[in-house]
């Protein structure tokens, strides 16, 4: 099930973000979204916005936020998708996935094949926490230590971090970001945040 409609909210007259639709994704696998979610204490919401970038400056990805304002949570982004109608000299995708925790293998060198470590990509997710809500946020699984290096001896090590997103230079693109939430509470209520602005009401039945 979804709900949608169009609302516009201007962001500090620079930031036009127009919400479009929200919806409950499948756990599995679905057409752009690369995370599977297990178990059945969590869901995945999709909600999509217009971003429009009114004076050309960067936009900061990580400033989205999905709040429920019955249990007092505020969820990270789990996973981010931005695009253009149309993709020009390859510049469609318009952000970078950054890990949290620097993550290095037996040789002290990162692992290949999964995003990267770079403290000087500011997060700033924190920098919007609401007073008397608790920031949740759902760490992604990229394999193990065996399956990333091709290390077949020694204690199997699981691969987890946090992640974040770079700012995106395109001033006009979709954002489709993917939040995992809590599926046990008797109730919520869950609204849409860029900073510390409202964007919209979600509503999944």
């Amino acid at each position: 099930m979804q709900f949608s409609f169009a609302q516009e909210v201007i962001i500090n007259d620079s930031l036009s973000i127009e919400f479009l639709k929200t919806k409950k994704t499948s756990k599995n696998f679905n057409t752009r979204s690369k995370v599977k979610v297990k178990g059945n204490e969590a869901k995945r919401i999709l909600t999509r916005c217009k971003v429009k970038a009114l004076y050309d400056q960067p936009v900061d990805i990580n400033a989205f936020s999905l709040v429920d304002t019955i249990n007092k949570l505020r969820y990270r982004i789990n996973e981010y998708i931005g695009y253009q109608a149309v993709s020009v000299m390859g510049s469609g995708y318009t952000s970078k996935m950054y890990l949290k925790k620097n993550l290095k293998n037996k040789k002290g060198k990162p692992y290949k094949g999964i995003p990267k470590y770079d403290a000087s990509i500011k997060d700033s997710f924190e920098d919007f926490s609401i007073d008397g809500y608790t920031n949740v946020e759902v760490p992604i699984r990229f394999g193990t230590n065996r399956s990333l290096a091709g290390e077949f001896s020694g204690k199997k090590k699981e691969i987890i971090s946090t992640v974040y997103y770079s700012p995106t230079q395109l001033d006009q693109f979709t954002a489709e970001i993917y939040f995992i939430v809590h599926n046990s509470f008797p109730e919520t209520h869950l609204e849409l945040y860029y900073g510390n602005q409202l964007i919209s009401e979600i509503k999944i039945d």
